[in-house]
């Protein structure tokens, strides 16, 4: 999970041309539109997207070449990346530390990445797999900080420790009580 709350200096804007660039807060421009989609920094990088993603830093300067199919942003020093199916993370270098192995990954969180082959598995930021378990790519709706659900009724508790055991966490139990049911549809509440 990215921390979507980091302080945002530059703010996305596009021009006549449609191309895509960033804005200081007075609204000066500070990195010229060129770009068919552009993101929010997160960790100092943005990623950045003409046909191929890759990431910029704050002076504009192209970090990462924009030569993967798919990416999301940094968390915890790496990013998702993808090319021909395959996900893997590169570190702020650029430098592919976790191979294109896995058909779908997600970002880190405390140390710790869920990956998706033929099973679903938890994995370490060295690639190492902790722990897991028979399943196949979910579709994911956020619950949490900790706590996501999948559109099977399949709960993931990002909150593990070293084992794969379940941590205790009041936020996890209490998401789990916020879920409803009721005319044979599930959802969430905030109350």
């Amino acid at each position: 999970m990215c921390n979507m709350k980091e302080e945002q200096d530059l703010i996305p804007y596009s021009d006549d041309n449609s191309k895509m660039g960033y804005k200081n807060l007075q609204g000066q421009i500070v990195i010229p539109a060129q770009w068919n989609m552009v993101y929010n920094f997160h960790e100092g990088l943005a990623m950045v997207q003409n046909w191929q993603y890759g990431f910029i830093d704050k002076t504009g300067k192209v970090v990462i070449p924009l030569e993967w199919d798919n990416c999301e942003s940094f968390s915890e020093g790496l990013a998702v990346v993808e090319r021909d199916g395959k996900c893997g993370y590169v570190n702020k270098s650029g430098e592919l530390v976790i191979p294109l192995v896995w058909n779908y990954a997600h970002p880190f969180y405390k140390g710790r990445a869920i990956v998706f082959d033929d099973k679903q598995r938890y994995i370490d930021k060295e690639g190492n797999v902790i722990w897991t378990r028979e399943r196949t790519a979910p579709q994911m709706i956020k619950i949490s900080d900790t706590c996501e659900m999948d559109i099977n009724d399949m709960v993931i508790i990002e909150d593990l420790n070293e084992l794969g055991d379940v941590v205790d966490s009041e936020e996890f139990f209490k998401a789990i009580d916020d879920i409803l049911e009721g005319n044979g549809k599930k959802g969430t509440s905030d109350k």
